[in-house]
């Protein structure tokens, strides 16, 4: 997974996943743990039979998922009801995707 890259569009709180992203880089995978370090976000994957963190649900037929970020977002005192492609990374010494474009501005309170 190294040198991996997706866009993910975060609109209204759920982070989506399109099918092709989450087939080609997060397959079988069914929840995330979210932390938040200023001014990064990271998605720590969370392997089968792990208790907590944030659902991959699947959206649709096509495979689609969504993880709904509300709460999250609300608990750091982040902006939810903004729209725009977050790019995540790939960190495999942190085993973690991480935004790699994040405007502060984005998640003005």
């Amino acid at each position: 997974m190294t040198d991996m890259v997706v866009n993910l569009l975060l609109k209204d709180g759920h982070l989506f996943i399109p099918a092709a992203a989450y087939r080609d880089a997060m397959v079988d995978l069914l929840a995330v743990a979210v932390l938040w370090r200023s001014p990064c976000l990271h998605l720590i994957p969370l392997h089968p039979g792990t208790i907590g963190g944030f659902l991959l649900k699947q959206r649709n037929l096509a495979g689609d998922r969504v993880v709904d970020l509300r709460l999250f977002l609300r608990d750091h005192e982040l902006a939810e009801n903004v729209e725009g492609v977050l790019s995540f990374a790939w960190i495999p010494e942190q085993g973690s995707w991480q935004t790699t474009q994040l405007c502060p501005e984005l998640f003005d309170k």
